[in-house]
């Protein structure tokens, strides 16, 4: 009897180890999809991390849930605390946009001077393990960071007005690009983006295009590019989306719960007192039952974006209608197993990538949702797959238009990108 226990116990250590931790898979390189041209050829012979296998943590790299469950509660292992310098800016409507700068630690290998604009993903901010590590690991490479912190996210940072962050509202981000752009006349800007903040900077970029003219190219992580098949799909059970779904839910009730007086009590009652717009009407009941953001963007989001339905707010917030209106670099990432973010809903990337000689869409075979872990075997490294390729492309861009090195007519920005 005791050897039949052993045995069954063995089977279901095996039985896991194959089924559950993926451990027969073997490391690819990412899947990459862009057009024929010279500069794309260029870019991927400098960035050769996007053409080599990306290699997991070694026990439990190969399953989505636990690189994204670890992403969602450390981060990343053992990450840093750079110092930076905090920057508030009061907005017309009372709201104060923050974000913070850092400045290199080391000099970059091409002597440029380059300010990574950064966008986090949904409720972050700065001091996010994810974003601290991503910044630490660009300073040590020779670049400014300015990171925003999203309305409402940092809890000793109170609102100044009754709104908080939506999916697809650039006016904040626009505020960090334009300061960065006053005081740091001579750097050039990169646009990059995390998952939420990667739809906000596609937006951003291709709303208005004349704001290329000061972007050296631009990189989005982890999103969807369209927010109405998001808001679809997280309902599934699928991958368990639907408990992701839940758990982001009652991760922005916190950050609502945290601002309540500003948003829903006297504060915004005395924001309201004597403007001539009509506040918005919540029901807070309603607002603090939903189980999901859909349930929370129907009773709180497009009321304060003052959207007469879920549809029209959606559509408004999707940057794929805009994806098709930038003209320089672009690099979007995704990884193939990302049970929020499923690679089957980005038609966009896929179709503008064929188009655009000088995109790169790149879907990695593992990586969960921003993780990314790479090296060990318990305890992955600190900096991630995903921090050194981004680091890569931007140098890649950089040398491209430092030296020129595209013909056929393509300038280094790519003008005129689709077609």
């Amino acid at each position: 009897m005791g050897l039949f226990v052993i045995a069954a116990i063995i089977l279901l250590v095996i039985y896991f180890a194959i089924r559950v931790l993926n451990l027969l898979d073997q490391p690819a390189a990412p899947t990459l999809h862009f057009k024929d041209t010279q500069y794309n050829h260029s870019l991927l012979s400098l960035c050769s991390i996007l053409t080599k296998p990306y290699v997991p943590n070694r026990l439990w790299g190969h399953n989505a849930h636990i690189q994204s469950f670890i992403y969602a509660k450390l981060g990343r292992f053992n990450a840093p605390r750079p110092a930076g310098t905090r920057i508030r800016l009061p907005r017309p409507d009372g709201a104060t946009v923050t974000f913070d700068l850092f400045e290199p630690t080391a000099s970059h290998p091409q002597a440029a001077d380059i300010t990574l604009c950064v966008c986090p993903g949904i409720a972050n901010h700065s001091e996010k393990a994810y974003v601290r590590t991503f910044i630490q690991h660009s300073m040590s490479h020779g670049f400014r960071v300015a990171v925003l912190n999203h309305l409402g996210a940092l809890p000793e940072v109170p609102l100044t007005s009754p709104r908080i962050f939506t999916y697809g509202e650039t006016g904040e981000y626009a505020a960090m690009v334009d300061y960065i752009r006053e005081h740091h006349p001579s750097s050039k800007l990169v646009a990059l983006g995390f998952s939420m903040g990667a739809n906000i900077v596609v937006k951003y970029v291709g709303e208005e295009p004349s704001r290329q003219d000061d972007l050296m190219c631009c990189i989005s992580v982890c999103q969807g590019y369209d927010v109405t098949k998001a808001s679809k799909v997280l309902h599934e059970w699928e991958s368990m989306r639907r408990f992701y779904n839940f758990m982001m839910t009652l991760n922005m009730l916190r950050q609502l719960r945290r601002n309540f007086d500003m948003l829903f009590g006297e504060g915004a009652k005395l924001y309201w007192e004597g403007r001539e717009e009509t506040p918005p009407c919540y029901n807070v009941d309603k607002v603090f039952g939903a189980t999901s953001l859909v349930h929370l963007d129907e009773e709180l989001t497009r009321k304060m974006a003052r959207h007469n339905s879920l549809s029209e707010f959606y559509k408004e917030c999707s940057s794929c209608q805009y994806l098709f209106k930038i003209k320089i670099p672009l690099l979007m990432l995704n990884s193939g197993d990302d049970a929020i973010i499923p690679v089957s809903q980005n038609h966009s990337p896929r179709e503008y990538s064929q188009r655009s000689p000088c995109a790169v869409y790149a879907v990695t075979k593992h990586g969960g949702h921003l993780g990314f872990f790479e090296g060990g075997f318990l305890r992955a490294n600190t900096v991630s797959w995903m921090d050194r390729a981004l680091m890569q492309y931007v140098d890649a861009v950089v040398e491209l238009e430092g030296s020129h090195a595209v013909s056929n007519g393509e300038a280094p920005h790519c003008n005129g990108a689709t077609s």
